[in-house]
């Protein structure tokens, strides 16, 4: 490994637009976001995304990932620095962390191309983890894109990038946009909505599938209005045994889309 500039202030600029990016204020609108762990480096580097530059400690440039980042990082011409324990820890999101840190340029948000087959909607979910969750499931299961109602959680905050194990970075998504826009977008592509809720719902097993489809989930506490559900083709619920009334958001969309699957609806 060749000479690497060390870094050792907090106060060096490129540490500093690295902090502003868990500000959340800051980081909503902010062209970058902070990527942290082996895993999450390498999966940023394997796609078109822009890294902007890469910060490690002696130990994480030393580790055998973080070895073949820097290969990685190098034929890509990306800057990396050698940083401190201390500005890694000042910039990380987790409390034992792997001592290296990107930072990368946003991907831009998207509609899905066709065909479409199955999407994913999610209205107001506010929990980093479930966020980064429903990005991670969708992919597994199948899912062209997502589409994030206003008031969910920024995606690209540390701990929903972590959840979502690089999903965040694949995806095709939508952000911000209304319930009643992405509606008429997937009226206007004849998809089949289908609202996951308990109440009055026809239970998952029962129901006919067509493609192209949007699984619409809500909050996890208010779930979704009834405007919203009183609007899709289908209200669905996910049949439970035992004194169980609701499941997590993740869980809930996981067995959805891996039900869809499951039926030969998804190609």
């Amino acid at each position: 490994m060749g000479h690497l500039s060390l870094i050792q202030s907090v106060q060096n600029s490129m540490v500093k637009h690295a902090y502003s990016l868990k500000v959340p204020k800051k980081a909503k609108n902010a062209e970058d976001f902070l990527c942290e762990g082996f895993h999450l480096v390498r999966e940023a580097l394997s796609t078109d995304l822009r890294i902007r530059f890469i910060f490690a400690t002696r130990e994480g440039w030393n580790h055998p990932d973080g070895k073949k980042i820097f290969s990685d990082a190098q034929r890509d011409k990306v800057r990396c620095f050698e940083v401190t324990p201390n500005i890694v820890s000042y910039l990380a999101d987790t409390i034992t962390p792997q001592g290296i840190i990107a930072i990368v340029g946003k991907p831009l948000a998207s509609w899905p191309s066709a065909p479409f087959s199955l999407v994913l909607a999610v209205h107001q979910v506010q929990d980093a983890g479930n966020l980064g969750t429903l990005f991670r499931s969708a992919e597994a299961f199948g899912a062209k894109g997502i589409f994030l109602t206003e008031g969910c959680c920024d995606p690209f905050n540390q701990k929903a990038v972590r959840a979502s194990m690089g999903s965040l970075f694949r995806l095709p998504f939508m952000a911000d946009g209304t319930w009643n826009s992405y509606m008429e977008w997937f009226q206007k592509n004849n998809f089949q909505t289908i609202a996951l809720t308990g109440e009055a719902a026809t239970p998952l097993t029962k129901v006919s599938f067509r493609t192209p489809m949007a699984f619409w989930v809500g909050s996890e506490g208010a779930g979704l209005p009834a405007d919203l559900s009183n609007n899709c083709d289908e209200k669905v619920s996910i049949p439970m045994s035992g004194k169980v009334e609701s499941l997590n958001v993740g869980v809930a969309a996981s067995l959805a889309m891996f039900w869809a699957n499951f039926k030969g609806s998804i190609s």
